[in-house]
């Protein structure tokens, strides 16, 4: 059997993660099998062991790398209230709640990370921490000198408001979520408003 060069396997191991991170945040990972995957891809089922040893590596890696290069993305900001006031209101609009396979992963699969193997949950852990440097260095001077902890009430706010706002099956009240998330975020986190964390 004539073996790939390591070009064309690791282009296809690239297609894997990039195809199963989005799968995994659209439709659940759970409710995405292996052969399911590979067949979308055009490749079989066995093919895929010789990428990854299971399931939960391939979870691992598919899951923090959205993070990750979001995290990339951010360093690359200037840290002032413009940079922070383009991230809220990015994450915190209809486009990214009404499109979870291209979004955030933590709306979509922070639940189901607390069931996962320690491998998964500690490379997310992992990738979330990254996340949260970044945009902890995004916040304003005056945020940042309340205290420490900022970007988590940060985080979690907009987590929470995407969470909501895909769960109803009100258009009106989604939205709503939303709106009012994104006006207590501008306030708390780039206008200087909010009360210190204890």
């Amino acid at each position: 059997m004539a073996r790939y060069p390591k070009e064309q396997k690791a282009q296809t191991r690239e297609q894997i993660v990039v195809a199963a991170s989005q799968a995994f945040r659209a439709e659940g990972i759970a409710d995405v099998s292996i052969p399911a995957l590979m067949g979308r891809l055009g490749l079989t089922h066995g093919g895929f062991y010789a990428h990854f040893p299971n399931k939960d590596a391939l979870v691992a890696e598919a899951c923090a790398r959205p993070l990750v290069n979001r995290s990339r993305e951010l360093a690359n900001l200037p840290s002032d209230g413009a940079s922070l006031q383009g991230v809220i209101g990015a994450y915190l609009s209809p486009q990214k709640r009404d499109n979870p396979a291209d979004s955030c992963p933590l709306p979509s699969l922070a639940g189901e990370m607390s069931r996962a193997v320690p491998e998964v949950r500690h490379s997310f852990t992992e990738a979330l921490k990254g996340y949260l440097d970044r945009i902890a260095a995004l916040l304003p001077a005056e945020v940042a000198a309340r205290g420490e902890d900022q970007e988590l009430a940060l985080v979690a706010n907009m987590v929470g408001a995407v969470l909501l706002a895909r769960a109803v099956d009100d258009p009106e009240l989604s939205d709503r979520i939303l709106a009012a998330c994104r006006e207590f975020a501008m306030g708390a986190f780039v206008g200087g408003g909010g009360m210190p964390l204890d």
